[in-house]
């Protein structure tokens, strides 16, 4: 009897020995979830980081995105980045501390700095910006930073095989046919207020003709990074865009040129966010009264003719520049009996400059018995048939269409 008090007592305390367990062990367990930091994961890739910039740390707004190599133009909707050409844009201060360019790959820590040499460029091209900007070569054994003179907005760009960046400031406006300045000027827009994470540049009150344009910035429309690099095709060198195209809903780098097709007033608003990237809207607000194209010496300009000393022209001199034949009131005629070389193409301008009205292939209703020889190069017209032509362009100005009436003699 007394053994069998004893085991039940044994039982007993052995099961509020394991009670006893159970509840320091979940208690602990629950204690040391509650005090552990989670693990941040780092994407792979190239970073900009800084105390000249939104982020010290790594931060997936800031990871630099591959862009297309200009010289490969045009960019359109599917085109292949280049995978070593690396580009972000970012508002940026002068603070002292500056920013660097990081590369993530796994576990591993790469920042790039600037070497001896990079700074400020003293020989732009006649299409790079033509406001002050920094180019050179780069290491992972620098111990630099980068800096910029002046708070702003900037492009930095870089690419890892050659290992040269480029450091933009970014200025808006808009260029093209259609609006105030043609392809000679641009239209600048006003600028928001520095800003670390966004920015955005707007227009009031633009006269936005029928025609092509483009967004670029900085007046330049691409930045060189190397001549010597050899491409697909025979084509050497890398250049990065500092122009944007392709249509406002879907801006590329580079792209196509936009095309608009309803003239009128308009209002703008071209936006940046750190990690959505740019937006377009445009606004119509008003009608533009119908213009008076009389006075209009329209003339054909490209490299598919030969100019009148006999040389083949190259986009520098226009053929048959004229004023119109104007019927109605409102309606305007050019014509034109030319002889076309196919391995070219051409436009409409005004005058003997890119600063008034220029027509390109996307403008226009094609018409006539030799319409299906022609056809879009990159909003320049292309014809596939060599032969003398008779060409005629026609303006309504009442609706502000545009028809090209094409015959092969």
């Amino acid at each position: 009897m007394f053994m069998k008090n004893l085991m039940m007592k044994i039982s007993t305390l052995l099961a509020v020995v394991a009670m006893i367990a159970l509840v320091v062990g979940t208690s602990s367990c629950k204690k040391k979830d509650d005090t552990t930091t989670p693990t941040v994961i780092v994407l792979d890739g190239f970073y900009v980081k800084g105390a000249a910039t939104a982020y010290t740390d790594f931060n997936v707004n800031a990871m630099m995105k591959t862009t297309y190599n200009e010289v490969l133009n045009p960019v359109v909707a599917g085109s292949v980045t280049r995978p070593y050409l690396h580009e972000l844009y970012i508002p940026i201060t002068a603070n002292a501390g500056g920013f660097s360019i990081v590369k993530v790959a796994g576990s591993a820590r790469t920042t790039y700095g600037p070497m001896a040499g990079f700074g400020v460029v003293t020989n732009p091209t006649t299409d790079e910006p033509k406001v002050p900007f920094q180019r050179g070569a780069v290491s992972s054994t620098s111990t630099a930073i980068f800096t910029v003179p002046q708070d702003g907005f900037y492009h930095v760009v870089f690419d890892d095989s050659l290992n040269k960046v480029a450091i933009m400031r970014v200025h808006w406006g808009i260029i093209g046919a259609a609006t105030p300045g043609g392809w000679s000027n641009d239209t600048m827009f006003t600028e928001s207020a520095f800003n670390p994470t966004q920015m955005s540049w707007t227009l009031t009150g633009l006269k936005l003709m029928k025609g092509e344009w483009k967004f670029r910035y900085s007046h330049g429309w691409k930045v060189e990074i190397d001549t010597n690099v050899v491409l697909p095709g025979g084509k050497k060198g890398v250049k990065v865009n500092t122009n944007f195209g392709g249509g406002t809903t879907g801006l590329l780098p580079g792209g196509n040129n936009i095309v608009n097709s309803d003239p009128g007033i308009y209002n703008i608003t071209f936006a940046y966010a750190m990690g959505t990237g740019y937006s377009a809207t445009l606004t119509k607000t008003g009608n533009i009264p119908p213009i008076n194209y009389s006075t209009y010496q329209m003339g054909i300009i490209g490299n598919v003719y030969l100019k009148l000393d006999g040389t083949q022209a190259n986009w520098d001199e226009n053929f048959g520049t004229s004023l119109p034949i104007v019927t109605g009131g409102t309606t305007y005629t050019w014509t034109y009996n030319i002889p076309i070389n196919a391995a070219g193409d051409f436009k409409f301008r005004q005058g003997s400059d890119w600063a008034g009205k220029s027509i390109g292939y996307g403008d226009v209703t094609m018409a006539g018995p030799a319409a299906a020889n022609f056809s879009d190069d990159g909003g320049n017209f292309k014809v596939s048939i060599t032969g003398n032509y008779t060409i005629v362009l026609q303006i309504d100005a009442a609706t502000e269409t545009y028809t090209v009436t094409a015959t092969k003699n």
